[in-house]
């Protein structure tokens, strides 16, 4: 009960002092409790102005008008770039990707050079044909030499100007297409030899496996019109005729390699050749069924004749890819047309002058020994000029 009475009294005061409390408070007091005023009410002063003399009057900014002519943008140049160049011990050097050859709806067709110190006379020519089964490859492996390029600088060193191409492969297109652009090669480094110290007179083609087939082939058939080069390279160009040949386990002979390789024949064709195998996307047919003659067409044997320029051949007598057989039939060609020929045979050496399926080393170096030996023998520091042979081949 008594805390009732005190909150009664206590509401009570609260209820009475409110009143009392509105009148004890100043007007001044009061005009802190009213609204803010609003920025319409507040007088706004003029912002002060400031003149500054200008020297000159300003001047009226030119805009281009409909009738005038935009100027004409300037021409970018065109984007070209040099062959790469590489250095090499002893003074070799080295260009990549040189376009020898340009053909309609192919892709430019390019070779590497290596080139000795300046040297006088004029040294000869060496131009490398890859191998790969026709449809791979490229100018810069081969598969004896862990670094090709470095080879090829240390072959260019003992005094040659060395070239290795780029071809057409089968997937591109058939047999004749890449002999025709061995021989646009030829042309066109025989063209170029004055420019790089060269002798035109003295050119030797040296190619491995499918490059050898191609390599023997473009030796042979010096003149013959149906593998003339289709390209910018015309008839009016240098011969395309070479002075020697090094075949590297190559075939010549397509209609029969399956049968000296020891696969079953049946019916005078390989019963393992298929639209797969290596000659047949090379040819384009399947060598037992193609057109009548072409096969015959794609065998150096076709064409050897007193013409014939010398042959240096080399082949692992293991071999189960191209059979020795082949560059022995090769071998006995030359030598019936009394063709200056030397065969070389490495006894229990496989294809690429492996073993166990390995390069063997001491066998490379034996064959790069006997190759610089034949082309110093037949292409001395003092050549005597031979003429360029021009001689079509039967």
């Amino acid at each position: 009960m008594l805390r009732l009475g005190y909150l009664a009294g206590f509401l009570t005061l609260g209820l009475m002092a409110h009143p009392v409390l509105a009148q004890d408070l100043g007007q001044d007091q009061v005009k802190l409790l009213a609204p803010a005023p609003s920025k319409s009410s507040v007088p706004s002063l003029p912002a002060p102005m400031v003149r500054v003399a200008l020297d000159e009057p300003p001047q009226p900014i030119a805009r281009p008008t409909d009738t005038e002519t935009p100027p004409a943008p300037l021409p970018r140049p065109p984007v070209g770039y040099e062959p790469q160049k590489v250095a090499f011990p002893d003074g070799v050097s080295a260009q990549f990707d040189i376009t020898y050859e340009t053909l309609p709806g192919f892709r430019p067709l390019t070779l590497d050079l290596y080139t000795p110190r300046p040297q006088a006379p004029s040294v000869p020519l060496v131009l490398f044909v890859h191998g790969g089964d026709w449809n791979s490859g490229d100018s810069r492996h081969a598969a004896p030499f862990a670094d090709f390029p470095r080879a090829l600088a240390g072959l260019a060193a003992q005094g040659y100007v060395v070239a290795s191409l780029n071809y057409r492969l089968s997937q591109e297109a058939h047999f004749p297409a890449a002999l025709q652009d061995v021989k646009a090669a030829i042309r066109w480094l025989r063209g170029h030899a004055g420019a790089l110290g060269g002798d035109p007179t003295r050119l030797a083609l040296w190619g491995m496996s499918a490059g050898a087939q191609l390599a023997a082939l473009a030796g042979v058939s010096c003149g013959v019109m149906e593998f003339e080069p289709k390209g910018d390279v015309g008839l009016d160009a240098p011969s395309d005729c070479a002075e020697a040949v090094i075949d590297w386990y190559g075939a010549t002979d397509l209609q029969n390699l399956d049968q000296d390789n020891g696969k079953p024949v049946a019916g005078g064709s390989s019963v393992a050749a298929g639209s797969d195998s290596a000659e047949t996307n090379y040819l384009g047919c399947e060598p037992s069924s193609c057109a009548p003659g072409l096969v015959r067409l794609s065998s150096p044997l076709a064409f050897i004749s007193v013409q014939t320029p010398l042959f240096l051949i080399q082949h692992g007598l293991a071999d189960t890819v191209v059979s020795p057989k082949q560059s022995q039939k090769l071998y006995d060609k030359l030598k019936a047309q009394a063709v200056p020929v030397a065969l070389e045979l490495y006894p229990d050496v496989g294809h690429d002058f492996s073993r166990d399926g390995t390069r063997d080393l001491a066998t490379v170096d034996k064959a790069m020994a006997r190759l610089t030996a034949f082309l110093a023998a037949n292409f001395p520091n003092k050549p005597t000029k031979p003429q360029i042979r021009h001689t079509v081949a039967k």
